[in-house]
């Protein structure tokens, strides 16, 4: 299968939420996304400033994408991957390997020092981005809470 990856802009991306749809459905994330959030997601994504998209196509489909966002810490510029989707039949397959890469690339081509994500703590997601290269946090936790 000739997969190809390519930068994506804002009107390509909000075509696209039922990638988010379909591959936050399926384990390990069992995700209950409406198309509308979805489509709102990337519409987020694309337009924030300095946002970096890269998406995958088999031939003339869009198959998955990556997003990442300017982030600055202490040690430097850097990128906060903000999302990253591929349709569950294509996973498994090195796309996702391919987005992570082309993001590296760009990041490190505008002099960016970094990049961070935040995963699931344990289990193939979590064991994918460490054979990617990626320390997890011994210091940090994430924190939510809803506000109904």
């Amino acid at each position: 299968m000739p997969v190809s990856v390519r930068r994506i802009g804002h009107a390509e991306a909000v075509r696209n939420g039922s990638i988010i749809v379909e591959a936050y459905a399926e384990a390990p994330w069992q995700e209950s996304w409406s198309e509308q959030d979805a489509t709102a997601r990337l519409a987020e994504l694309t337009s924030t400033p300095g946002s970096i998209g890269f998406a995958a196509f088999d031939k003339e489909w869009l198959i998955g994408f990556a997003f990442a966002l300017p982030h600055t810490a202490a040690i430097g510029p850097g990128l906060h991957i903000a999302e990253i989707a591929i349709l569950p039949r294509y996973q498994r397959q090195g796309i996702g390997s391919a987005l992570l890469s082309a993001i590296e690339s760009e990041a490190k081509s505008l002099g960016y020092l970094h990049i961070w994500l935040v995963s699931r703590l344990s289990g193939g997601v979590a064991g994918y981005y460490r054979a990617s290269g990626y320390d997890q946090s011994t210091t940090l936790g994430v924190y939510t809470k809803r506000i109904d």
